[in-house]
């Protein structure tokens, strides 16, 4: 199974491991922290952990080809639904948001990020 840049990255900020060809953290906050870092990558912006807003951003620009299979007139796809009823990803994201509120000199350094091992 293939999985497109946004499919990928959209896995990992609702933090689910990839497929067994493609090296993944064990720890959600890697994943989910990874996941927002591909989104911005693709779409040159950066909306956090916010779910819908980056979903209303990929289903409308479709980032220059990145692969975001969603159609846009799906409110929120399941996968992200699953992700914010998860008490798991919620106890991440809020980690993560404080976190980077913390740090305010941390960027993503999104070129060195892993791809997928073929």
């Amino acid at each position: 199974m293939r999985m497109t840049p946004a499919q990928m990255a959209v896995h990992l900020i609702c933090g689910l491991k990839l497929p067994p060809f493609v090296r993944t953290s064990d720890s959600i906050d890697e994943r989910m922290n990874e996941g927002r870092a591909r989104l911005v990558k693709i779409t040159g912006k950066d909306f956090g952990y916010d779910l819908q807003a980056w979903h209303d951003d990929l289903k409308v620009t479709r980032a220059n080809g990145c692969g975001y299979t969603y159609g846009r007139n799906i409110a929120l796809p399941k996968i992200m639904k699953g992700a914010l009823g998860s008490r798991e990803w919620q106890a991440a994201a809020t980690r993560l948001t404080h976190d980077s509120k913390q740090s305010p000199g941390s960027e993503f350094q999104t070129d060195a990020l892993p791809g997928p091992r073929t």
